[in-house]
C-alpha cells in the first residue's frame, strides 16, 4: 500500500511502492521502445543508450530509480 504523507501546505504526497515503479516504468518502456521494462533496464545497464540524446530515453530513464 503506498505510503501517505502530509505536508505543511496541505498538499498529499503519495509514494509510489517498488511494484507500482517497476509498473509504470514498464508501460512507459513497452509505449516508446515496444520492450519490456526488465529489457530496457538490462539494455540500460550494458550502456545501449549511453550516446542517445532521444527526449523519450530521458523520460524513460527519469523512471528508473521509482524500479529499483
Amino acid at each position: 500500500m503506498p505510503d501517505t504523507q502530509q505536508s505543511c501546505a496541505g498538499v498529499e504526497v503519495v509514494e509510489a511502492t517498488r511494484e507500482e515503479g517497476r509498473a509504470m516504468l514498464d508501460r512507459a518502456a513497452r509505449e516508446v521502445l515496444n520492450i519490456s521494462g526488465d529489457d530496457f533496464l538490462a539494455r540500460w545497464d550494458a550502456g545501449e543508450y549511453e550516446n542517445s540524446d532521444d527526449p523519450a530515453l530521458t523520460r524513460l530513464a527519469m523512471l528508473i530509480p521509482f524500479a529499483r
